[in-house]
């Protein structure tokens, strides 16, 4: 299987070994070093968790095509990556974006969370 940075020049030594112990949530795993992704054909991308500058929950919308026009509720957990690079991970179910960010704090309780003026409680959600 082949493993792709989404952090431009930032990698994992060992990015199998850290997928495999990792927790799944939706089609995202938080491992120790990285959030991994799936990516088609085959394969993950990740993005490495030393390489977050911020990470923070918001809620979202998924609109449908057709002739209703429904919009979804959904949970996305946004990740800021060096060099300027986001990363949204989209779950269907709250606890599973509280989880994920909480998986992340837990790796790096340093991480800051939304930038202001973004985020749950500001005009940008």
């Amino acid at each position: 299987m082949a493993y792709r940075t989404l952090c431009p020049g930032v990698t994992i030594e060992d990015p199998k070994a850290d997928l495999s112990g990792a927790v799944k949530l939706g089609n995202v795993r938080i491992g120790q070093k990285g959030v991994y992704l799936p990516a088609f054909p085959m394969g993950a991308q990740y993005v490495p968790i030393a390489a977050l500058e911020r990470a923070w929950s918001q809620k979202g919308t998924l609109s449908t095509s057709g002739c209703c026009g429904v919009q979804l509720p959904m949970y996305v957990v946004r990740l800021q990556c060096a060099g300027g690079v986001y990363q949204t991970l989209s779950f269907d179910k709250e606890k599973d974006a509280e989880r994920a960010l909480s998986l992340l704090r837990e790796r790096r309780p340093d991480l800051p969370g939304a930038p202001e003026g973004k985020g749950i409680g500001s005009s940008i959600l």
